[in-house]
């Protein structure tokens, strides 16, 4: 199975799948990319039409939106259990990738993109941003109150993507008056970071002492 990855170098979406790909010893190629340019090639525009990456390169075709390239390394070995034990537990997986990507992930990029330049600031959008955030934190805060991992025993694709959404606020923006009321969290974060596997794609994750804000934000 030859499997290649396009993404630009520090993609958090492309974290879900390098990380499922450690769990599972597959070998996944990331070629050197750079969007707003490889992106709008036309070689590239056929594999993803939309022009966007992650992008996963088989020898089947090309799969594109990060949560489906993850969750297809995801299934390429059962015995890792990466989608839990039962059949229950893969439903679980999947409700904690769905909660992710629409609780987590929209907020997280709406706080962190304008401090690294990715889009403008607004001060509305990024008080919202956090607001929501300190919800679905709050959820998880709760879930994982005498849990190690949110599904199961062990690291399930759902822990690797919701890692992969909180590296960049964590280590970013979200100090440690923001972490308090989340230490449940915070343990949960480390119990996944401190794991080879995750090590090996996203490297140390020291958290946030002080907030970086966007050059436009004078709060």
């Amino acid at each position: 199975m030859t499997l290649k990855l396009y993404t630009f170098p520090g993609n958090f979406r492309a974290f879900k799948a390098l990380i499922p790909a450690q769990y599972n010893d597959v070998a996944v190629e990331v070629p050197d990319f750079k969007m707003l340019e490889d992106n709008k090639k036309p070689e590239f525009l056929a594999k993803n039409p939309l022009g966007k990456v992650p992008v996963l390169e088989t020898d089947q075709g090309c799969l594109f939106e990060s949560n489906a390239i993850a969750r297809y390394i995801a299934r390429t070995r059962r015995d890792t259990k990466l989608f839990g034990n039962t059949f229950y537990q893969s439903g679980e997986v999947n409700s904690w990738i769905e909660f992710c990507a629409h609780e987590v992930e929209l907020p997280a990029t709406m706080w962190f993109y304008p401090v690294f330049g990715y889009m403008p600031f607004n001060p509305n959008a990024v008080g919202k941003a956090k607001a929501d955030l300190k919800k679905a934190l709050a959820v998880l805060e709760q879930h994982l109150a005498g849990k190690k991992f949110l599904v199961g025993d062990g690291v399930t694709l759902a822990d690797i993507c919701l890692i992969s959404a909180l590296v960049y606020p964590f280590k970013m923006v979200c100090d440690k008056q923001f972490r308090k009321p989340y230490p449940n969290v915070e343990k949960w974060f480390f119990a996944c970071v401190g794991q080879a596997q995750f090590k090996a794609v996203i490297g140390e994750c020291p958290l946030c002492v002080k907030e970086l804000k966007a050059p436009a934000d004078k709060s």
